[in-house]
């Protein structure tokens, strides 16, 4: 076998590029659940608990993203949707969205989301899943 080269015809600098490669998606899925957990923070935490480390905020009413992604098999399903389930589109749409009529004014601030901001709460939400298990 020739200097340099690996079992099966690659060469060990191949291996390593291919290894740091492979590492990108997980570092562009950490940045990603990242800004899930910083939207969460900003948004969501006015009546959810979003963390571990926020437990003593939220409305007791409001189930926390630790119970969601622990105790719901369809847990994906409803942060990938959480915008049109009650009570959120009362005080949420997306900035595509026509503004909101006049008279059918926000319950509370008005929550103004980007389509891809919904990518990242729900990567946040892969993120306290995987550390729940």
């Amino acid at each position: 076998m020739r200097k340099g080269a690996v079992a099966g015809g690659g060469s060990a600098a191949a291996i390593i590029l291919a290894a740091g490669l492979l590492q990108q998606p997980a570092a562009a899925d950490e940045a990603l659940a990242a800004r899930g957990a910083a939207l969460s923070k900003l948004h969501c935490a006015r009546c959810h608990v979003v963390s571990p480390q926020n437990r003593m905020t939220g409305i007791s009413s409001t189930p926390s993203f630790m119970i969601l992604v622990k105790a719901l098999e369809d847990w994906r399903d409803r942060f990938e949707t959480f915008h049109a389930r009650l009570p959120h589109p009362a005080h949420l749409r997306f900035s595509h969205d026509a503004p909101r009529p006049e008279d059918h004014p926000s319950t509370i601030a008005e929550v103004i989301l980007e389509i891809d901001d919904l990518e990242a709460i729900v990567a946040y939400a892969e993120k306290l899943k995987a550390e729940s298990e």
